[in-house]
């Protein structure tokens, strides 16, 4: 736009993280602007009397000047400021504040503008990333959990595999009372007390088929049906908890009444060789080596996600600072829409979708101020001890993620040429995770016994 002889810019150190930056556009430049906006109205101006792309310019200037003015000041002031920013060299963190005091008018749609032979001023504060002189990173104190999988933890897992494939059979002995591990085929019809009444809401009545002793209804719910047989009915009085994802309800006094249509226990399949081979396994031994394999995996993994975490939670506590607001914001907004995509895929409607979201966002913003202040400050520990990358370590990470996403690896190159942001983003997190790594070799790791 200008040439940094041409643009003035003062700057003010408001705090770690805002700054105010009064910006002169001189006359001279908005002459250019304002000149090149009339000539571009010009060439597809249709007036009366004139042959399009043949109106003088007095003439546009005349019916057109104040929408060109309106338009040029608003394209100069964001120039300008990014020009600002880039000379002032300020890592700015979302949008800024602009105050012009000096061009306003007054007048409704055109309430701001400039005009010809004056400076364009104006004052943009705008948050930027703080300046961290990172500290205490180096011998961080920090627990590994034992990864150890023991019998116990491998019968759970073929116990659940086994209910997967298990065979509900209805109860045929009418004296039969339900028991926790049941499974009841309930009609319910519920509602909430108000004013003396029981007011039914939506979602509180219909037909289930129900694991009593699962959990899955709200607290106290389930254990009402113990004790009931087949063709029973009952109402009782029950409280929904405090905590409950919908706020109309949550603590709510709610009665419901409920049918016992059938009861049905599960017949689960033997554990032996055939078993084993329905799920896909050469034979039982085999089938129990293998879940012993996905769980001491996945154990690890959660062991070192847990180990990482502890880390980055003790290099917070190590260096507080001041945090911009607009950078928890964004990534509060990136976790709720992940959260609510979650959701849907569940089956979750919009309101419940928004609802839940409603009494989650005060855990997200939390959770997303301590993934910005991480990220923070692992690139401060990368700036000070010289973690970089080299073109080498891109070109394995592409060759790496090709093979596990089964694509070519040039389609994959291709992506990242020609789109770099993209790429600046996948380097910026490999930047990252090498950092992360090296902050774990220098940490004092204690395993647990």
């Amino acid at each position: 736009m200008t040439s940094n002889q041409q643009l003035s810019v003062q700057v003010e150190k408001k705090s770690n993280v805002l700054r105010q930056l009064t910006i002169r556009v001189p006359a001279s430049v908005v002459k250019v602007h304002l000149d090149r906006g009339l000539m571009e109205v010009q060439k597809t101006a249709k007036l009366k009397g004139f042959r399009p792309g043949h109106v003088p310019l007095p003439v546009i200037r005349q019916f057109y000047g104040d929408d060109v003015r309106h338009q040029v000041f608003h394209n100069l002031i964001d120039e300008s400021f990014q020009e600002a920013i880039r000379e002032q060299k300020l890592r700015a963190v979302g949008r800024p504040s602009i105050e012009t005091p000096n061009h306003k008018t007054g007048a409704g749609e055109h309430d701001h503008t400039i005009e010809e032979g004056k400076d364009l001023t104006f004052v943009a504060t705008v948050e930027v990333l703080p300046e961290i002189e990172v500290k205490g990173y180096t011998g961080i104190a920090i627990t590994r959990e034992s990864a150890k999988i023991t019998d116990e933890d491998i019968s759970k897992v073929v116990d659940n595999l086994r209910g997967s494939q298990a065979q509900l059979t209805p109860i045929t002995n009418e004296k039969h009372k339900v028991r926790k591990g049941d499974t009841v085929d309930i009609k319910f019809q519920g509602g909430v007390h108000q004013d003396g009444k029981v007011v039914e809401r939506e979602g509180m009545s219909g037909n289930r088929l129900l694991e009593v002793g699962s959990d899955t209804l709200i607290p106290g719910f389930e254990d009402e049906l113990v004790g009931m047989k087949k063709g029973e009915s009952k109402t009782f009085d029950i409280d929904f908890p405090k905590d409950f994802f919908e706020k109309e309800l949550a603590g709510a006094p709610a009665q419901f009444t409920v049918d016992v249509l059938e009861i049905k226990e599960k017949n689960l399949p033997e554990l032996n060789d055939e078993f084993a081979k329905g799920m896909g396994y050469e034979d039982l031994a085999d089938f129990q080596s293998k879940v012993r394999e996905h769980l001491t995996r996945e154990r690890s993994q959660e062991v070192e996600r847990k180990l990482r975490s502890d880390l980055l939670a003790a290099l917070i506590e190590k260096n507080p600072f001041e945090l911009p607001a607009a950078l928890i914001q964004a990534q509060a907004r990136a976790l709720a829409q992940d959260v609510a995509q979650n959701l849907k895929r569940q089956g979750a409607d919009d309101a419940t979708v928004q609802e839940i979201l409603s009494g989650e966002m005060p855990n997200i913003s939390k959770k997303a101020e301590s993934q910005v202040r991480a990220s923070l400050l692992v690139e401060a520990v990368a700036n000070k001890e010289k973690i970089e990358l080299k073109p080498q370590d891109f070109d394995a990470e592409i060759t790496k993620m090709a093979t596990d996403m089964k694509m070519e690896i040039t389609k994959l190159q291709d992506f990242y040429t020609k789109n770099p942001a993209r790429r600046d983003d996948l380097e910026y997190r490999m930047r990252e995770e090498r950092s992360i790594a090296w902050l774990l070799e220098k940490a004092k790791i204690k395993d647990s016994k």
